[in-house]
């Protein structure tokens, strides 16, 4: 009988399909939905540092009369944030209560000020994993690429000298040299590397003349930079590699299995058509191991990995051959 299960960061799923940050991973009855529909685990959503800052604030505004006194900014800011951190953390344990699938907290953070030691916290409310998402905007002019990728590093060290249980970095693929900073990053000692995060990208609304926000879902097949450096990097680094962005279906995952990826996220095909896409992925899956004689998915992950595969540098091409081959030279 043919097995999907799979080990990512050490935690054993019973298949490689873990539902990332989206509408159903926010309340207890979308996890019990999520679960129910065969997911291998769950990323809860995101607790953002910015909306946390940005609903502090707004809290705050009500209570203008307050902070004349001494301390009350201080006292009412602290008050507001740890009332949505406390909800969070509710959240958790009453997934891990109720669950009995692998439940990662996430954190998306711009610095590093409280949310190392809220993710310290995740372990007593019975979170199996934290899944970090760290993300530096780069603009300011004078800051070289290095010195942005330092931050980074300095960032996993940190988080990873004060969170003992398993660790995950979601990172873009914003850097001068990916394979330098996923190593480096998993030099660090995280468990579990994310590529790629699909992040927010301003848009303009001409008609109301402002800046706007574009869909946020990730479009179809745009997972080709994600297979590439996970065929790439699965074979140099010691974390467990986690391919997310642009995973619509049972093909894809099969194509991040075979590049070397130990799990996989989805997310815009769950949020776009329902629970029973989870249903089809993993029907798919199974489908293809039969087709192929595979008994379990360790048969057959990183097979097509730069490391194992005929032609290595067919994952280092950046022009298809292909496209000119029919074209003689004058």
């Amino acid at each position: 009988m043919k097995s999907l299960s799979t080990q990512y960061m050490g935690l054993k799923l019973k298949n490689p399909i873990i539902l990332g940050n989206c509408p159903y991973t926010n309340d207890l009855d979308g996890l019990k939905k999520a679960e129910d529909s065969g997911i291998g685990a769950i990323v809860l959503n995101s607790l953002f540092e910015e909306q946390i800052d940005s609903s502090a604030q707004s809290d705050m505004s009500g209570a203008e009369g307050f902070l004349t006194h001494a301390d009350a900014f201080t006292f009412l800011s602290q008050a507001s944030t740890e009332h949505y951190v406390d909800k969070y953390m509710d959240l958790v344990e009453k997934a891990k209560a109720s669950l009995d699938i692998p439940v990662i907290a996430s954190i998306n953070c711009t610095s590093d000020s409280m949310w190392l030691d809220i993710a310290r916290r995740f372990a007593s409310c019975g979170a199996d994993a934290v899944e970090i998402n760290h993300f530096i905007i780069p603009a300011d002019c004078k800051e070289t690429g290095s010195s942005i990728e330092s931050k980074y590093l300095k960032f996993a060290k940190k988080a990873r000298s004060v969170i003992k249980m398993p660790l995950s970095m979601k990172i873009g693929w914003h850097f001068s040299s990916i394979p330098n900073m996923v190593k480096s990053l998993s030099d660090t000692g995280v468990d579990g590397i994310v590529m790629f995060n699909h992040f927010f990208r301003p848009d303009i609304d001409i008609e109301k003349v402002c800046v706007d926000s574009e869909n946020t879902l990730q479009p179809k097949g745009d997972y080709g930079d994600t297979l590439r450096w996970t065929a790439m990097m699965s074979s140099e680094i010691d974390a467990d590699i986690c391919a997310s962005t642009g995973i619509r279906n049972a093909s894809t995952v099969v194509k991040m299995l075979l590049a070397g990826a130990k799990a996989t996220q989805i997310s815009s095909v769950v949020s776009m058509n329902g629970f029973s896409a989870v249903k089809e992925i993993l029907d798919g899956l199974g489908d293809w191991m039969d087709r192929h004689g595979y008994e379990k998915v360790e048969d057959f992950r990183g097979l097509l990995s730069q490391e194992k595969v005929g032609d290595p540098q067919s994952w280092e091409r950046s022009v298809c051959l292909k496209l000119y081959s029919g074209f003689r030279t004058i």
